[in-house]
């Protein structure tokens, strides 16, 4: 019987009570035992509407079949995965005959062995059941998933995979293999997936003949049960024991109660819990403790413990000599480097070992030690200090390598590797080239990696120059390393370059010329200039030709400008490096007139039929015509066509053979007026081929 429904609550126990002398009594943990068993049940319950139920385990997906027992009819079992057909995968009946259930019971307890197996009593009881009932509803033993196989009201199926779900069909089949009815399980998954949570050690009690643990969960879930494990200290493997188990609650917190009363005296062992369901499914171990029945015993010193330096690979050799280490889990020892200073765990050793070569960081100083006993409960006090010296006359040691630098905002990073041992630290250089020698411009920068590196923000860098930097590398004896492979770099700094000088306004025909001062003398790495405008109606510079502008072209015609707006220009200095000057006092000017630029003629080609101009596309509202010029040598300059705004090319037929000819276009507005023509272009006529 499943008491899934059963609510028990008990106030944290007074552990001075509880633990009295040492000793739980027995009759109380075995009642706490019998609590322990129906209070925490697993879900779902099968016995709650006596459906079948299919519970995943960790042997295969055990289905609850109902709560009839099949003693004068069979239960059928089908099977399908996901939402495939059903097929047969066996039947089950009861019996009385207790050979056959111990046939089952030994057949599936190692299936599920973390519960504890039906005993003699257990067998006698049920048989004695089966003859009285035909419902398992009022019946109990420990191992539930065990006792539904053992009496035929539930099915193992171990022929499952990772990962698929099943469901099943229970047939209940009677005389002449009537079917009386069929019903279908809940859908499971394999393998089984448990919430339960690990137990954290919560206390341990020791006395000379036994010893009681206590461990915790926060929640319950679907704990039911728990196993011991336990080893003697050190030496073979973790085995299952027995022992009288209990629980106490507090709150959502659960107490996991286990007194081992099957031990020696002295001893020493190591113990870990392992969680349950109600079909044994386990949740994750508990950490391993050591506990033991020798609280009172002492521990081995050490005859002699020694330290002496070694002649090579900065060692320090160390040896000592215990006796009765029976009980003893490891050897811990301690280096400082004063007598009363700080002293940090290097290594632990075996209780067989009685030597260890300590490789210093450092030479020439003189460091302590001292050694602690490790037992299963606590540990000794420390032994008696012993100190040694590593002597090194002062061989120089390597420079760095793999060394680099990069310019970064602000300055310039320096990188460098080092996996020498013994280096105390480094110093980074920079080379003057007026003194043909390197500067030291860092403190000693301390190794204890491989990769090191250091930035040079100093107000001595100046943008535009190129700094070289090398590195040395000082060891544990005051030894410094020569110079390392020297790089380069420039800072990333803004340098501060001069302002283009007296803009002006040279000339206002056929557009705006912007003039300013030439500033090659001035920038001596000068790359060019950018140029700026905006209007009265505009908040941000725009930036013409939306290009840089050559260093030797200090000037720039403006010619798309509108009548009665006002425009303000300024120009800027660019050097190679990047940086942009400030810009230059803005001039103003507010045109009477449209300016407007002529198109650009694209392409001049000769064809059978004539010589063809294009230019592209005209926008300008106010222009209405497109006048084309040819110039033959020897003729002059004439208008050959004037054609609509709209036009993009023109075919000029009247050409001859072999002559040279240059071709130009202006526009003309809705008044007359005519602007500058573009820049010409030559073609001679060939008409078996191109210019």
């Amino acid at each position: 019987m499943i008491y899934s429904n059963l609510q028990i609550e008990m106030q944290k126990p007074d552990q001075s009570k509880l633990l009295k002398s040492g000793i739980m009594e027995k009759r109380h943990i075995s009642l706490l035992a019998i609590i322990l068993a129906i209070l925490i049940p697993a879900t779902p319950s099968a016995a709650q509407d006596h459906r079948p139920t299919a519970v995943s385990t960790e042997n295969g997906i055990w289905i609850y079949l109902g709560n009839e027992i099949p003693v004068e009819f069979k239960y059928q079992i089908l099977k399908r995965e996901g939402e495939g057909e059903f097929r047969l995968i066996g039947t089950t009946t009861s019996s009385e005959d207790p050979l056959i259930m111990r046939e089952r019971i030994e057949k599936y307890h190692p299936l599920f062995s973390h519960l504890d197996k039906p005993d003699d009593t257990d067998l006698d009881h049920l048989q004695d059941y089966i003859s009285r009932n035909r419902t398992t509803d009022t019946l109990y033993i420990s191992n539930l998933p065990l006792m539904h196989l053992a009496l035929g009201t539930a099915f193992l199926d171990q022929e499952t995979e990772e990962g698929k779900t099943y469901q099943y069909m229970v047939r209940k089949i009677t005389g002449r293999d009537q079917q009386s009815g069929e019903e279908l399980s809940n859908k499971v998954q394999y393998p089984v997936k448990t919430d339960i949570l690990q137990p954290v050690f919560y206390d341990k009690q020791e006395g000379r003949s036994q010893i009681i643990l206590r461990w915790y969960v926060h929640e319950q879930r679907n704990l039911n049960s728990f196993v011991i494990y336990r080893r003697v200290f050190g030496t073979g493997e973790f085995m299952k024991i027995e022992v009288e188990k209990g629980f106490t609650t507090s709150s959502d917190t659960i107490f996991l109660v286990a007194a081992d009363t099957i031990t020696e005296n002295p001893a020493l062992y190591e113990y870990y819990v392992k969680p349950l369901d109600i079909y044994g499914n386990s949740g994750t171990d508990s950490e391993v403790i050591s506990a033991g029945t020798i609280g009172s015993n002492g521990y081995p010193v050490p005859e002699y413990f020694n330290a002496t330096g070694g002649d090579t690979g900065y060692e320090i050799k160390l040896s000592w000599k215990y006796t009765d280490m029976k009980y003893v889990r490891s050897i811990e020892l301690y280096r400082g480097k004063s007598f009363d200073g700080n002293y940090t765990l290097i290594t632990r050793l075996s209780p067989q070992d009685t030597t260890y070569t300590d490789i210093v960081p450092i030479a020439n100083e003189n460091f302590y030690y001292y050694l602690v006993i490790k037992a299963a409960v606590e540990s000794s006090f420390p032994s008696a200090k012993v100190s040694a010296m590593y002597r090194n006359p002062g061989d120089k040691p390597a420079p760095p390598d793999e060394i680099d630098a990069e310019t970064i905002p602000g300055g310039i990073k320096i990188h460098w590797s080092y996996r020498e041992p013994h280096a105390r630290g480094f110093y980074v250089y920079r080379y003057l080239y007026d003194k043909a020698e390197y500067n030291q411009i860092s403190e000693l920068i301390p190794s204890g990696t491989e990769l090191y590196s250091f930035s040079d923000t100093s107000s001595y860098l100046h943008g535009n120059d190129i700094y070289r930097y090398a590195v040395r590398v000082v060891n544990d004896v005051e030894v410094i390393s020569d110079f390392s492979e020297s790089v380069s770099a420039t800072p990333g700094i803004r340098e501060i370059i001069e302002s283009p000088g007296n803009l002006r306004i040279n000339s206002s025909g056929n557009g705006i010329l912007l003039i300013w001062d030439d500033m090659r003398v001035a920038v001596p790495s000068l790359l060019g200039y950018k140029l700026y405008r905006k209007t009265n109606q505009e908040d941000s510079w725009s930036l013409l030709p939306k290009d840089t502008l050559r260093h030797d072209a200090n000037y720039f015609s403006d010619t798309t400008l509108m009548a009665g707006e006002s425009y303000t220009w300024a120009v800027t200095t660019i050097d190679i490096y990047g940086n942009e000057s400030l810009k230059s006092y803005p001039v103003t000017f507010r045109p009477q007139e449209e300016y407007y630029v002529s198109p650009r003629i694209s392409t001049v080609v000769n064809t059978p039929d004539g010589i063809v101009i294009s230019w592209g596309q005209i926008n300008d509202q106010d222009v209405a015509f497109i006048n084309i010029y040819r110039t033959r040598p020897g003729e002059g300059t004439s208008v050959i066509a004037m054609l609509e705004k709209e036009s993009e090319e023109y075919l000029d037929t009247s050409v001859s053979e072999g002559e040279l000819y240059i071709y130009e276009i202006s526009l003309v507005t809705e008044d007359g007026r005519e602007y500058a023509r573009s820049r010409g272009v030559s073609i001679r006529r060939i008409v078996s081929g191109n210019d």
